[in-house]
Formats: structure tokens, sequence, C-alpha cells
């Protein structure tokens, strides 16, 4: 009896102290995670503002021709340059691909373009001026940006589509999502531009987020469009609807994909092939399949299971009827 009692008033004893010391690790656990939360917003509230970039800086028309010239940058806190001495063109109102290994300078140059960065040597010019003295404000007013993951709030499509910009309509909205290729799903929902959108949204597919993040970006028919991995995380579906697209959101703009899938960007009027920071070619998909050592790899490491499909196929003998 007393082996019983000792062993019962231990445990009693063990669930009084392991209770708390259970919650004290919970307690460690949410600090570190409210912690990075903090860290994480205070990168962002403690940057330097823009008001000043904002206030002056040259408004010239925008066309949309964009030149790099012997333009290199550096991330703060590294010594390798994300972009070594850059070289290249980019006429108005064509379609452009820059495509690359992961870390090659690819997303650098759109967010340079969108003047998120300045800090560079060299030049960086649209439509023969300096971004560095364009207006910001006016600057990214020209633009449209789509990216990988698109931010869509709680509230109605056609909400989401104006994004708050004063003296929009609905009318405005729909131009925009006929472009995007979105006005087929929209009119299908059953309220229409009207449909309530939750936080995350649940009630749409892959697709169709970017689909309206597309629309978004075109609403303001800005005169360059930037496509930062808009279609990467897509099924192969979802990305043959957006690409189907991409001709008709081009017409009249100056149109930049940045893409690891080289399936997006066979269209494109040139492709820059970006390495280690540094421009290896500038031309078109035919031709850098011939020339550029490191496209042929990138194509056939892509698309090594349509050439196998081929190889099987061309392998099966002709039935006899």
């Amino acid at each position: 009896g007393y082996m019983v009692g000792s062993l019962f008033a231990f445990m009693m004893i063990a669930q009084r102290v392991a209770q708390p010391l259970v919650g004290l690790a919970r307690l460690v656990e949410d600090f570190e995670e409210v912690g990075a939360a903090i860290s994480e917003a205070g990168s962002v509230l403690n940057r330097p503002l823009e008001s000043s970039s904002n206030s002056t800086g040259l408004r010239p028309k925008l066309v949309g021709e964009i030149s790099f010239r012997d333009l290199t940058f550096t991330y703060i806190g590294t010594n390798t340059p994300a972009l070594d001495r850059v070289n290249f063109d980019i006429p108005a109102g064509t379609m452009f691909g820059i495509v690359g290994r992961s870390g090659s300078g690819k997303s650098t140059i759109a967010r340079l373009l969108q003047g998120i960065n300045r800090d560079y040597s060299g030049f960086l010019k649209l439509d023969g001026v300096d971004l560095k003295e364009i207006n910001l404000r006016h600057l990214r007013q020209g633009l449209g940006v789509v990216l990988q993951d698109n931010f869509l709030f709680r509230g109605s499509i056609r909400d989401n589509i104006i994004a708050g910009r004063p003296g929009l309509t609905l009318s405005d909205a729909m131009r925009a999502a006929h472009l995007a290729g979105a006005e087929e799903f929209i009119e299908r929902m059953p309220n229409g531009y009207d449909t309530y959108i939750e936080e995350g949204s649940p009630n749409l597919s892959g697709g169709q987020k970017q689909r309206l993040a597309i629309a978004r970006a075109l609403i303001h028919d800005p005169t360059v469009m930037i496509l930062d991995e808009a279609t990467s995380a897509l099924d192969p579906e979802s990305e043959a609807v957006v690409s189907a697209n991409l001709m008709r959101i081009a017409r009249g703009r100056t149109m930049i994909i940045v893409s690891h899938r080289l399936s997006s960007l066979t269209e494109c009027d040139q492709i820059l092939v970006m390495d280690q920071g540094q421009v290896l070619d500038v031309a078109p998909h035919a031709t850098l399949l011939e020339r550029c050592a490191l496209y042929r790899q990138l194509w056939m490491q892509q698309n090594r299971h349509l050439d196998n499909r081929q190889a099987r196929l061309a392998a099966v003998p002709p039935r006899l009827v």
C-alpha cells in the first residue's frame, strides 16, 4: 500500500509540475513567432520614406523604350554584384523575355525597373531619361506589375480590380478583365463582378487569382507591363489560359516577362539570358536554341518529357488496316 500511495503522489506532483512547463514551452514558441512578425514589420516600417522621390524628378511622356548600359548593382550586405556590367535594350512596344537559373539576376532587373532600388552604377534609361531622374510616382503610374504571389483582399471582384484607384468605374474593371481573360469566369459566378472574395480567396483557383491580378495591373493602361514569375506557380492548364492572352495584353505596350519556364517565352520578340548577374545572350527563341548553350540546356531539361513521348510514339509500329 505504501508503494501504491507513493506512486499516485508522484504522478499527481509530476502532473502539476508538467502542466506549467508545457505552458511555458508554448509561451516561448508564441513569443518567438511574435518576435519574428515584429522584426519583419519593423524592416518595412523602418525603411526610409520615398516622399522626396515622389515630389521631385522629371515627368516625361512614357513610350516604353528601355536601355541598360554598363549597369552594376549590389544588394546591401552582400559583396557579389546581383547585376554585373549589364548591357541590353528593349525596344518600345515589344515582348521581351528574361530567363536564367535561380539567382541569375532576373527579378533584380524587374525591381530596378520599378524604382525599388536606385543605388546602381551605370545607366538605366527609360525613353532616354535615366530612371534616377524620373519622378517615382510618375514612373509607377506608367508601370503594371504582376508577381508570382498577388494579394486579393476581402471584398468584391470589382473592388479588387479597381483597388481603390479614384475615378475608375465598373466599365473600366470589365475592360481590364476582358484583356486579362478573366471575364469568362467572372460572368459565370452568381453575382458576377459583385461576387465577394473571402480572405485568402478560397473560392478562386490559382489561374483565376492571377488573371484578376493581371486585370488590376491593366486597369490604368500601363505603358510597360512586367510579369515577374507570374505563371510559375500555376498548373499547366491555368498557365496555358494566361499565356494565351499575353499577345492581346502586350498589344500597344512594352511587355517584360521574367520566367524560368522557357515555354512561356517562345513568342517573345527577344529573350535575355542571364547567368550569375551577367548577360549571356539576347535573341529570339529559335536563335538562342542554336547558339546559346545554357538556353539550349534549360530548354532540353524542361522539355525532355515531350521528346521522350515523341520518341515512344515514333517507336510504335503502325496498325495494319
